[in-house]
């Protein structure tokens, strides 16, 4: 690692927020480190020209000399789009090709040694679908170009953690997508991600139902007897602290948060929405298992209010400070 970490930034869907977002977090001071931004030099450039000036560096490689965040960005120029191929705020299969390429090439450059993590602007679904890319979301993309076998998302705020056993399917795919192996690798690399990156030598982990109260013994269904408490059990008897199943209508409560220092829930809006109703702007989406850091903003490519001005970094910026301190982390 270097004594300053060095972070990629890609930029996400060029014709959404991204490269607001980008130039309002820079507009204020972030804790010192080494930004590389993989995207176009034309766009950023010309977003937000009302905010105060801020020194964009075009660089050919993140191995050469480089700004640090008190100095400026530097801008590794992926594309070279032309204004035609915008149009700000649209579902644009051009600009989601753009932002596959963004994340294509900050995964080569972190696979390489040559940034220490990756902090990702929102990429929108069927642009991206559009512009020839076949994954779900960034996370499956990331664990396929790494090569990443068992991975997961967690969504992380100060006062909240939680991961996800299924990610981007349809409510209807979700009873069968959930197994005995696949809660297993979700509860370890959940447990190992807060030891090492958040300093927690025995995380108490709670795990939801995925029934309404957690199956009422098997009355309402049986996937908490047949697959979640077995795993559970099999965990326990390896030291895990985990409690659960428990209903996912009162894990969040006050009390409960404070006992526990990580939630793994079975589905995306399970625990995503207590999650945003208590994070929202200052959340972050970590991918687990990769061989760097990939942090990412909670929200989405905000293309109702692209050209507003009124888009919010507060996501972005908790994104690179959460890298930072990633990268930071001493080994075991």
């Amino acid at each position: 690692m270097n004594s300053v970490p060095k972070i990629g930034i890609t930029m996400g869907d060029p014709a959404g927020i991204g490269p607001e977002i980008i130039r309002k977090a820079y507009a204020r001071r972030l804790p010192l480190h080494v930004p590389v931004v993989f995207g176009d030099f034309v766009i950023l450039s010309n977003t937000m020209k009302s905010l105060p000036p801020l020194k964009i560096k075009t660089i050919q490689s993140p191995t050469e000399p480089l700004l640090t965040s008190k100095e400026g960005i530097n801008l590794f120029p992926v594309t070279d789009l032309s204004p035609r191929d915008i149009q700000p705020g649209q579902v644009n299969a051009i600009t989601g090709k753009a932002a596959g390429r963004y994340i294509e090439t900050a995964i080569h450059a972190a696979l390489g040694g040559e940034i220490d993590a990756v902090v990702t602007c929102p990429i929108h679904k069927k642009a991206f679908h559009e512009g020839g890319y076949p994954y779900p979301g960034h996370t499956e993309m990331f664990a396929a170009l790494t090569g990443t076998k068992r991975y997961g998302m967690m969504m992380v705020s100060t006062p909240l953690k939680v991961a996800l056993t299924t990610i981007h399917l349809s409510l209807r795919d979700v009873p069968k997508a959930i197994t005995q192996t696949g809660l297993k690798e979700i509860i370890e690399l959940t447990s190992g991600a807060m030891r090492r990156w958040f300093g927690i030598p025995d995380p108490r982990i709670c795990v939801l139902g995925l029934n309404p109260h957690a199956g009422e013994g098997g009355d309402m269904g049986d996937e908490e007897i047949e697959i979640i408490k077995p795993v559970i059990q099999k965990l326990r008897k390896k030291s895990y602290r985990i409690t659960g199943p428990i209903p996912a209508d009162t894990a969040f409560i006050k009390r409960k948060l404070k006992q526990f220092d990580a939630f793994v829930a079975m589905y995306h809006d399970q625990g995503l929405i207590p999650f945003k109703m208590l994070a929202f702007e200052r959340g972050v989406n970590v991918t687990l298992g990769l061989p760097f850091p990939r942090v990412s903003v909670d929200h989405g490519t905000g293309l109702d209010i692209v050209g507003k001005g009124i888009a919010d970094p507060t996501s972005l910026r908790s994104a690179i400070r959460w890298a930072i301190r990633f990268v930071r982390q001493p080994e075991d």
